[in-house]
């Protein structure tokens, strides 16, 4: 016969698989959303940072840079992510 004590622990098991299960499909979510917004933002991390436009989704943020003009090839480009034109005074060389 179910005594007092078993009935306590089986409702006690069940709310806990009960919780349990409604975690697990609520970290799902989020990560499904993760993985929506950086495929809509071109594969970019989407935790890199932003301003919150719904919860659990942040717009990475984007900094601008200033672009200068190569003095050997006339090109323009961004100083801290430049590579080299492949002309020896390249100035942007590695």
């Amino acid at each position: 016969m179910m005594s007092l004590s078993k009935i306590l622990l089986l409702a006690l098991v069940i709310g806990a698989v009960w919780f349990g299960w409604r975690w697990v499909n609520r970290v799902q979510e989020i990560g499904r959303a993760r993985s929506a917004a950086r495929r809509r933002d071109g594969g970019r991390d989407a935790a890199a940072g932003g301003s919150p436009r719904s919860p659990g989704a942040y717009a990475p943020t984007l900094e601008a840079e200033d672009m200068e003009k190569c003095p050997e090839c006339g090109a323009y480009v961004a100083p801290r992510s430049a590579v080299s034109c492949g002309r020896p005074a390249c100035p942007y060389g590695r």
